[in-house]
């Protein structure tokens, strides 16, 4: 970690960590001139949504030992943050300035990726393998879960882009660019009792609860009851996406995240005792002897 870029006037230390370039979020902040704590409040709101081990890491008191990676922390922190390319981008969707977009910039090309640029090609040979049989091996398994209901094929290809690349030594970013962008209404994940909420901001009518919801998703055949939860049926890939998830207490399974635009399906296929408006009289004021006064 001897290593130090500048991005925006402000020199970055370089922080490795299993092969990649992350950052802290004191970085975050200190290259975008937020206020500290900026980065860390926005990564605690949206923790839920990034994948660990992918989007960041977590690391320990003793991996901050370990991994020669104190000087990216105060000293006696019991764990931190790191954040990859990935993390990154998602945390500072919020940063809208100008001078946002020109930090987002330098921070990707000249810092995350620039090990890509600086890093040696990798042998040929991994595993015992040739070039060709690695990726003809990391093509057949792309092939066999394309089909699973919810995986997302743009992903997929990114994935297997990243596998490539990582496995033979060959630039194929140009491949990874041509990949089509993130729909907006795909940006934002719902559960069924945020979709709730959105119809009863929308509508102003009484609560909506999440079990309502997965009784619309049921009856419009977009996911289907399975022993431990709910699962994407084909129609539901166009609103939603499938993904493992790990809750703290290490209880694990599948999770459906779903788009934007399913809360306007589900909202008209309410029954419509579900919606009523909500009303301000009791029913003391309405019954008879309300009537009579």
């Amino acid at each position: 970690m001897s290593n130090i870029v500048k991005i925006n006037d402000t020199d970055l230390q370089v922080i490795e960590y299993r092969g990649q370039r992350v950052a802290t979020l004191a970085q975050i902040d200190e290259v975008h001139a937020r206020p500290e704590g900026t980065a860390r409040r926005t990564f605690n709101e949206h923790k839920h949504r990034l994948v660990e081990g992918e989007d960041f890491y977590e690391v320990t008191a003793d991996e901050i030992r370990t991994q020669s990676l104190g000087d990216a922390f105060a000293p006696r922190t019991a764990k931190g943050i790191l954040v990859t390319e990935s993390g990154y981008l998602m945390l500072v969707k919020s940063f809208t300035d100008d001078l946002a977009w020109q930090v987002q910039r330098q921070l990707v090309t000249g810092y995350f990726r620039a090990q890509e640029v600086a890093a040696p090609p990798k042998s040929a040979h991994i595993r015992g393998r040739t070039a060709l049989e690695q990726v003809k091996l990391i093509n057949f398994v792309g092939d066999a879960i394309k089909n699973v209901p919810g995986i997302r094929l743009g992903r997929l290809a990114a994935a297997k882009l990243k596998a490539f690349s990582e496995q033979t030594g060959l630039d194929f970013s140009d491949f990874r660019r041509a990949l089509p962008a993130l729909p907006l209404d795909q940006m934002v994940h719902l559960n069924p009792t945020q979709i709730g909420q959105r119809i009863q901001e929308q509508t102003g009518r009484a609560k909506v609860s999440g079990q309502a919801v997965n009784k619309v998703l049921l009856a419009l055949g977009l996911q289907r009851k399975v022993e431990d939860g709910y699962v994407l049926t084909e129609a539901g890939t166009k609103f939603g996406e499938i993904h493992d998830y790990k809750a703290e207490n290490d209880h694990s399974g599948l999770q459906i995240d779903w788009y934007e635009s399913v809360v306007n399906v589900v909202r008209d296929n309410l029954p419509a005792e579900t919606t009523k408006r909500k009303t301000s009289s009791s029913p003391a004021q309405s019954g008879p002897q309300g009537s009579a006064a």
